[in-house]
C-alpha cells in the first residue's frame, strides 16, 4: 500500500463526497486501486442524509456505494469529539507508505497528490500543499506558511509569502492543517498528534515537533488543495480551545511561553475556570511532555535558531517567516488586572522569560520600547 488518506469527519455531509471523490480523482492518476486507501474517521456525527435513512450521512451516504465494497474507502468510528485524535485513531488503522490526514470539506488540484509525494520524499519531513478557498480560480495561494505569534498565546497566524518563484518547495515553521502529509514511520516515531478536544490548536504542536526531531516542516506550491470557508455543523466550547493551546504548549516543554498564556487569559477574569482547564491540560500534555524531552532541540531553540530560515536561506538565498512576540505592548495590560498581575509577579517563569525575549527576540517584539 502507498497511501493512505484519513479524514476525520463530523456532520459533514454532503461535502465528505465531494471530497472523497476529488481525493479519488487525483490518487488514480499515478496509483492504481491497490495502492491508495481512503479512511474516514466518524467523530460523533449526528447528521442525517436528505431521505432522513441515516444516523450519519457522514458515512452512510458513502457505504453502500462501490468504493467501501472494494476496499479503497474504509470506515471507521471515534466516539471522542477531538479532530486531531480521530486522525490519530485512522493513523494507527493506515496501511500506507504515506499518509495525508485531510479535511472532509476540500478540493484537490489535478496531480497534488503525485507532487505531494515526492516531496515528502525530497525534503524528508512534514509536508503542506498550499491552500486557498474553495470558489477562488485560479488559485491564489493564500495559505502559504504560519509566523508565531508568541506573548499572549501560543499560536501562528497566516503568512502568505511565497520563498522561491512557486517552482519549488520551502519551508516553514508551520501551516493550516486542512491537509498535511508524511511518512508512516515517521509519524509514529515522532509520536504524531495526541488526543486534543474538539479541534483547534495543533497545527503548531505538529509542525514544531518536526523540526524539535531534527526533520522539518514544509510548504509544496506546486501542490494545491482548496478548503471550504463556511460554517460547521456543530458547536463547540471556546473553552476547549485554550485547553488545547496549554496542552500544546506543555507538550512541546514550552511551559514558560504556556504560562505567559494562561496570565493572559486571567486578565479576563474566570480564574477557576482557567485553573481547572490548566490542571486537565497538565494531565494531557505529561506522557508527551516526557516523550519530547528526548528530541534533539528544545521549542527555545527552534523558535532561537529558526531552522526554516536557515534552510530557506541555503536554498534560495533568502527567508520570511516572520515572528510576532507580544512584550512591551502586554505589560502594562497586566495593570488592569490585579490577579493577572499577581500571577506574573510571583510567576517562576515570567522573568526568565522576560529576560529570553530580550536576549534572543528582541527584533521580533511588537512596539519595542526602549526600557533600560
Amino acid at each position: 500500500m502507498t497511501v493512505s488518506v484519513i479524514i476525520s469527519a463530523r456532520n459533514e455531509y454532503p461535502n465528505i463526497v465531494h471530497t472523497v471523490h476529488s481525493i479519488f480523482n487525483d490518487l488514480e492518476t499515478f496509483l492504481s486501486p491497490s495502492e491508495f486507501e481512503i479512511l474516514v474517521v466518524d467523530n460523533c456525527s449526528d447528521d442525517t442524509n436528505p431521505r432522513g435513512r441515516s444516523k450519519s450521512g457522514t458515512v452512510d451516504y458513502l457505504m453502500p456505494r462501490g468504493a467501501y465494497a472494494r476496499g479503497v474507502l474504509r470506515v471507521m468510528y471515534y466516539p471522542v469529539a477531538s479532530n486531531v485524535g480521530a486522525r490519530h485513531f485512522g493513523a494507527l488503522a493506515a496501511r500506507g507508505k504515506y499518509i495525508f490526514f485531510c479535511d472532509a470539506h476540500i478540493s484537490v488540484s489535478y496531480g497534488t497528490f503525485s507532487r505531494w509525494v515526492k516531496t515528502i520524499d525530497e525534503s524528508g519531513g512534514l509536508v503542506h500543499p498550499s491552500m486557498d478557498y474553495i470558489g477562488a480560480y485560479p488559485a491564489g495561494r493564500i495559505g502559504l506558511q504560519y509566523s508565531w505569534k508568541l506573548g499572549e498565546e501560543f499560536k501562528g497566524t497566516w503568512n502568505n509569502y511565497m520563498v522561491g518563484k512557486g517552482d519549488d518547495w520551502f519551508y516553514v515553521p508551520g501551516q493550516g492543517h486542512c491537509s498535511v502529509g508524511c511518512r508512516r514511520d515517521q509519524y509514529f516515531e515522532f509520536g504524531g498528534y495526541f488526543e486534543n478536544r474538539c479541534y483547534g490548536g495543533g497545527e503548531m504542536y505538529l509542525d514544531t515537533l518536526w523540526w524539535m526531531m531534527g526533520s522539518s516542516s514544509v510548504t509544496e506550491p506546486r501542490a494545491h488543495v482548496y478548503h471550504l470557508g463556511a460554517e460547521r455543523g456543530y458547536s463547540y466550547q471556546h473553552d476547549d480551545y485554550v485547553h488545547n493551546v496549554f496542552a500544546c504548549a506543555l507538550a512541546l516543554g514550552a511551559d514558560m511561553w504556556a504560562e505567559r498564556t494562561y496570565i493572559n487569559y486571567l486578565r479576563k477574569g474566570r480564574k477557576e475556570v482557567l485553573d481547572r482547564l490548566w490542571e486537565e491540560a497538565v494531565k494531557t500534555a505529561r506522557p508527551h511532555k516526557t516523550f519530547n524531552e528526548k528530541a534533539p532541540y528544545t521549542f527555545n531553540s527552534i523558535i532561537i535558531n529558526r531552522p526554516w530560515d536557515i534552510g530557506n536561506r541555503t536554498k534560495f538565498g533568502k527567508s520570511n517567516s516572520g515572528m510576532l512576540i507580544f512584550h512591551d505592548t502586554w505589560l502594562p495590560l497586566l495593570e488592569e488586572s490585579p490577579q493577572a498581575k499577581e500571577a506574573y509577579e510571583n510567576s517562576q517563569y515570567q522573568q526568565e522569560l522576560a529576560e529570553f525575549i530580550d536576549a534572543y527576540l528582541s527584533n521580533f517584539v511588537y512596539k519595542r520600547s526602549q526600557r533600560s
